[in-house]
């Protein structure tokens, strides 16, 4: 060969060489394409290979290349592994963690780790999001039953942190006391319209809910002023409000309005204390022989202080009409005209068969009988009071020492209003000890003798009650004139009624003894009729 063709074939392979090693062209390229057309394809398909490879090398895969070959047919088989492992790539990002690689080695088994990791990290993700939703729609669905139970039940529900702030406290604050939580919230107990926080956490309280290893709540009981001013009872239920991690934070509690319950308690226990009363003192007035010592054994045995020498009240009203509604009412008045009496100062009060007995501690001095109808004065205006518009009467007993003639005394001021009643109707008060011949008639008018003898000796005069008033006034020892002036008639009209009950009798007026006889059956008749 030729020097010459050796140096040019030289050339031709240094400027085929010059086209892969450097990214500008060699000047003499174009030269020897134009002299060798098949260098010129070759150095074409060259650049079209050094193209679509840096296409390649900068993650461009839209090129295409129209050659065929070994070598072409390689860079387009990795073009099309490229986009498909660029659509994988795409679908693992959309989620789809099923996508392997087989064909790139090492990155295809660090690309098919991968996905198979994010699968489990986002099944996992998946769980604990399912979980912490399922929490949170718990958590609010809690929150939900707690802030409809809080807003809507009566109970007031009450949070304290442990400086004794009110942190929370439900809306039923409102209905029940009048403030509203705006009014409490965020303040300390000592500084809020609730006196009854300072009530309930007092420090033996404080000192239950502390103690260690104590979980029970603390009840406590209490009287409120609403903001309407009236008063009501609260039960107020308290717990040591815990974290987590057992640390005390604060204090919870439950307050309710337990007002009807209160009053039924005090109604029980009045009437406990009402029929204890009724059955010790009756099952006294039932015997005469009581001993002072028995007595005040007794007494003390049942809780009721009895003292040893004492006045002795008997108190009457007007019944109501009979009907079984207005017997309910009359027992309701009665039970709470005892249960008043009682409250009193010193008085004991029970109820009785035909009325209401009353002791109070007395002395046997001079002024007894005066101070006994002070007292009865001073009953008589307390019941007034709480009974404005029924008649009351009240009796006094006599005076006699100790509990020996209990039953009789009892009696004897019953008798009292009886009798009085009848011969003194413009007063309310009576003392068995002004009754005078009344005493002794009156235990005889309870016989049948008595109507005898008062048929006996004014039976005629039954039929003429205006002669049954002028014998009365004949028997005092008035004359004819004082009589027909008291009564508005002539003296002389007095003394034809004298001839008249004189002939219907049968009898002289002039008689002593006719005189004491028809006196006594008059007075007998007041009696009977106050029976």
């Amino acid at each position: 060969m030729k020097p010459e063709i050796a140096n040019e074939i030289d050339e031709i392979i240094q400027q085929i060489n010059s086209v892969l090693q450097s990214k500008a062209l060699p000047a003499k390229l174009a030269e020897y394409s134009d002299q060798y057309p098949e260098m010129a394809k070759l150095v074409e398909r060259l650049l079209a290979l050094r193209e679509f490879t840096f296409a390649l090398s900068e993650g461009d895969l839209s090129q295409t290349m129209n050659l065929r070959g070994y070598w072409p047919g390689a860079l387009k088989a990795l073009q099309a592994n490229l986009r498909h492992l660029t659509w994988q790539t795409s679908m693992v990002a959309a989620g789809d963690y099923s996508q392997r690689v087989d064909f790139m080695g090492d990155f295809s088994h660090a690309f098919n780790t991968m996905t198979i990791r994010l699968k489990a990290a986002t099944e996992n993700e998946q769980k604990y999001i399912a979980e912490l939703e399922r929490q949170q729609a718990a958590t609010r669905e809690s929150e939900r039953k707690y802030r409809l139970i809080a807003e809507n039940t009566d109970d007031v529900i009450w949070l304290l942190d442990h400086e004794m702030v009110i942190r929370y406290i439900s809306p039923s604050i409102e209905r029940l006391l009048g403030f509203t939580p705006g009014e409490v919230e965020g303040k300390p107990i000592s500084q809020t319209p609730l006196p009854f926080f300072q009530v309930v956490f007092q420090s033996s309280t404080i000192e239950l809910l502390t103690a260690a290893g104590t979980r029970r709540p603390v009840i406590v009981e209490c009287e409120q002023r609403c903001k309407d001013r009236k008063m009501i009872w609260l039960e107020s239920t308290v717990n040591a409000a815990q974290n987590s991690s057992g640390e005390m934070i604060g204090f919870t509690g439950v307050t309710r309005n337990i007002t009807k319950r209160k009053k039924a308690e005090s109604l029980l226990y009045q009437a406990y204390e009402r029929t204890k009363k009724r059955d010790f003192f009756n099952q006294l007035a039932a015997r005469n022989d009581c001993n002072d010592t028995e007595v005040l054994e007794w007494g003390w045995r049942d809780k009721i202080y009895v003292p040893k020498d004492f006045s002795l009240f008997f108190l009457s009203m007007d019944t109501l009409p009979g009907d079984e509604d207005s017997m309910y009412r009359k027992q309701q008045m009665m039970d709470a005209l005892v249960d008043q009496l009682n409250r009193k100062e010193r008085t004991n009060a029970w109820e009785t068969a035909r009325g209401v007995g009353i002791i109070t501690p007395a002395l046997a001095d001079a002024a007894r009988k005066q101070k006994e109808l002070a007292a009865a004065a001073d009953y008589m205006k307390y019941i007034s009071m709480y009974l404005p518009d029924t008649p009351v009467y009240i009796g006094t007993a006599n005076y006699s020492d100790g509990w020996a003639n209990f039953a009789n005394r009892l009696k004897n001021a019953a008798t009292a209003i009886r009798i009085g009643r009848q011969v003194w109707p413009h007063q309310r008060i009576y003392h068995y000890e002004d009754c005078g011949i009344y005493q002794v008639l009156a235990p005889f008018a309870a016989t049948d003798e008595a109507a005898a003898y008062i048929t006996q000796r004014i039976g005629p005069l039954m039929a003429h009650p205006d002669l049954l008033e002028t014998l009365e006034k004949l028997l005092s020892g008035l004359s004819f004139k004082e009589i027909g002036a008291q009564m508005y008639l002539h003296h002389k009209t007095i003394q034809l009624r004298k001839q008249r009950i004189e002939q219907l009798l049968n009898v002289s007026l002039d008689s002593y003894e006719v005189r004491m006889a028809l006196s006594s059956a008059l007075q007998l008749m007041k009696i009977v009729k106050a029976n």
